[in-house]
C-alpha cells in the first residue's frame, strides 16, 4: 500500500477542479469543480488554521458578523459552504430533514465553482509547506497558484 501526502494530492485536485472549470460545458463540470475545491479547502484550510493563518472563509464569516451586529450569534464560515456541503450528501439529521426532502438544489454552479476555487486558491498561497513537498508539485500547479487571475 503506498502512503501519499496529502498537500500533494489537494494540488492534484485543484488543477483537476481548475482544468474542469476553464473547460466547462456542463453543469457536471461544474459540479466536479466544486466538489474537488472543497476537498482541497478539507486538507489546505485546517493546516492553514493550524499554521495561524485566517482562511478565506473564516475572514467572510467574520466580515459578514461585524456587518450584521445585530445580536445575532456570529456567522460560521461553513455558510460560505451551502453549495459544496448540498452536494456531498441529501439529508440534515441536525435540522430534521429527511433525504427524500432535500434533492432540490438552487444554485449558479459557475458562479459558485469561481468562488470555491478562488478560496481552495487563497488559503492554498498562505500555507507553508516544506521545500521537500514543494518540490513534488507540479508546474502547471505552481502556475495556477502564482497567477493572478481570479475566477469570478
Amino acid at each position: 500500500m503506498a502512503t501519499h501526502n496529502k498537500i500533494a494530492l489537494a494540488s492534484e485536485m485543484f488543477v483537476e477542479a481548475h482544468r474542469r472549470f476553464k473547460s466547462a460545458t456542463r453543469d457536471i463540470d461544474y459540479v466536479v469543480s466544486i466538489v474537488m475545491s472543497g476537498s482541497v479547502m478539507g486538507i489546505v484550510s485546517p493546516l492553514l488554521a493550524e499554521q495561524g493563518g485566517r482562511t478565506a472563509h473564516s475572514l467572510l464569516a467574520r466580515i459578514s458578523s461585524i456587518l450584521g451586529e445585530t445580536g445575532a450569534p456570529p456567522t460560521k464560515d461553513g455558510m460560505f459552504r451551502l453549495i459544496y456541503n448540498g452536494l456531498k450528501h441529501a439529508g440534515d439529521k441536525s435540522r430534521s430533514i429527511a433525504p427524500s426532502s432535500d434533492l432540490l438544489l438552487k444554485a449558479h454552479l459557475g458562479r459558485e465553482a469561481a468562488h470555491m476555487l478562488d478560496d481552495a486558491k487563497a488559503d492554498f498561497r498562505q500555507i507553508k509547506i516544506t521545500f521537500e513537498v514543494r518540490s513534488t508539485l507540479s508546474a502547471e500547479f505552481l502556475a495556477i497558484l502564482e497567477s493572478e487571475e481570479s475566477y469570478a
